[in-house]
This record gives C-alpha cells, sequence and structure tokens, in this order.
C-alpha cells in the first residue's frame, strides 16, 4: 500500500494549483470551491493511471460545517459536511449536488463575507509563492500574517482512519459507512472498541457495495486562510466518485 505523511516533495503525477477542473457545464464551481492539487491516481493504484482527481478546499463556511444552512438542497449525494463529485472521463469533476447546495452570496453576515475574500486571495498568494518557488506557503488566518512552508500534504494514500468525519453527520443515502470495530456501553457512556487490528481503522466506505478508498488528507489552513483541520478525499473506481468530508479537531 502505497502511504506517504507530511509530503514535502511533489510526486509526479501530483500538480499544484490546477486549471480547468470543474465540467465545463458547471463552471460556477469556482466561486465556491479553491483546486489544490489534481493527483493522478495512478500513484496510488497503478490500475487507475490517466483517472486524475483534484483535491478541493471549499471556500465557505465561515461558521459549523458546509451544508449546515443548506438542508432544503441536500439529495442522495451531498449532506452536512459531505459533497461528492463525478470524476469526468477528461479528468473534470462534476458535482453530484444542487447549486443551492453552496451559500455563496446568500451569505448574511460581513465576516462571512469577508471569510470568503480572504480564502481566495490566501490561495491566490499561496499559488504565486508556489510560481515563483516550487514550493508550498501559506498565510494562514492563525498565523503572523507571514507566508510559511508547509507539507503538499498530510497524507496521500494509506488506510482511511476514523476521526470525528465518521461520526459527525449521517451519510448522504448513496453511500454507506460500516464501523467493523463495534462499540461497548459503559454506564451512560459509549465507548469504541480497539481497531488496530483491523483493515482501515475498521471502517468501510461504500457506494452500490464498492469501496472507496483514501487518497489524501491535508489541513485546510496548508494551502490557504483557514478551514477543515483535515479535507478528507476518498475514491470509488466503479462509478468515479470522489467524496470529500472534513474533519475539524
Amino acid at each position: 500500500m502505497i502511504h506517504h505523511t507530511d509530503l514535502h516533495d511533489l510526486l509526479p503525477g501530483l500538480v499544484p494549483f490546477p486549471v480547468d477542473v470543474f465540467a465545463s457545464e458547471q463552471p460556477w464551481l469556482a466561486e465556491h470551491l479553491l483546486p489544490l492539487l489534481q493527483i493522478d491516481l495512478g500513484v496510488l493504484r497503478p490500475e487507475l493511471a490517466g483517472q486524475a482527481a483534484t483535491l478541493l478546499c471549499p471556500i465557505e463556511p465561515y461558521e459549523g460545517c458546509i451544508g449546515d444552512d443548506t438542508i432544503a438542497h441536500h439529495n442522495a449525494f451531498t449532506g452536512i459536511n459531505w459533497i461528492a463529485f463525478e470524476l469526468t472521463e477528461d479528468n473534470r469533476m462534476r458535482f453530484l449536488g444542487a447549486p443551492g447546495y453552496f451559500l455563496g452570496e446568500a451569505v448574511e453576515s460581513e465576516e462571512a463575507s469577508a471569510h470568503g475574500v480572504e480564502m481566495r486571495e490566501s490561495h491566490a498568494k499561496a499559488h504565486a509563492y508556489f510560481l515563483q518557488h516550487g514550493r508550498l506557503a501559506s498565510c494562514s488566518r492563525y498565523g503572523n500574517g507571514e507566508l510559511d512552508e508547509q507539507a503538499w500534504l498530510q497524507q496521500l494514500g494509506g488506510p482511511i482512519w476514523f476521526g470525528n468525519w465518521s461520526d459527525y453527520a449521517p451519510l448522504p443515502a448513496a453511500f454507506q459507512l460500516q464501523d467493523l470495530a463495534g462499540y461497548r456501553q459503559r454506564g451512560s457512556l459509549r465507548f469504541r472498541n480497539d481497531s488496530s487490528h483491523l483493515a482501515d481503522d475498521g471502517l468501510r466506505l461504500t457506494r452500490d457495495g464498492h469501496a472507496f478508498f483514501h487518497v489524501a488528507s491535508v489541513p485546510a489552513s496548508n494551502w490557504c486562510a483557514a478551514g477543515a483541520d483535515a479535507i478528507v478525499m476518498f475514491y470509488e473506481p466503479e462509478s468515479r466518485t470522489v467524496l470529500f468530508t472534513f474533519d475539524w479537531s
């Protein structure tokens, strides 16, 4: 199993700040999602060489989780803290949800509007730094205002891992998540059983019975001003589904 951690050196097949990543009929996605890194999935599984999916960072939310305030627009592929795409034959990302899933310009606070501007500007600064130096640096909201060099990814490949993401919100209906570790009850408290002996930390994530595998994870702040503690990206080859969730520690 291919597994790289704290990846500071670009591997062949990884393209930072890719362009033209969204399906041609969905150019509006660029208003809501920042392209970080295109990953040729052949890096992880040779039989998938040529299938290149893009790691994305949502611009929203300013507070809470993505999808919190747009429940009326959720469908079988989107929910609170979950978004899904189809990887097209020409390696573009086709959103499987509805446009109303994203708040976009409907945000009602000045703070949320300023957050969107800050996310786009910090992403642009990181891109400019890459073009000049060939490395990744971010201008995190939580830093000193200076660009600090970062790892491209916290994890590339490797097993699926248990975290807050796996227990935070129900999955959209198109997907299934089994926790094979199970739980035990002790009084009013519920404890997860040890999963260290199980593949993928005891988690099996599927669509129509076909398993996803873990592609990559990275803190949003490695690339942008703010965001999830980990953007978590999965892929299911049979349906060419790219699935994202977000871990908040």
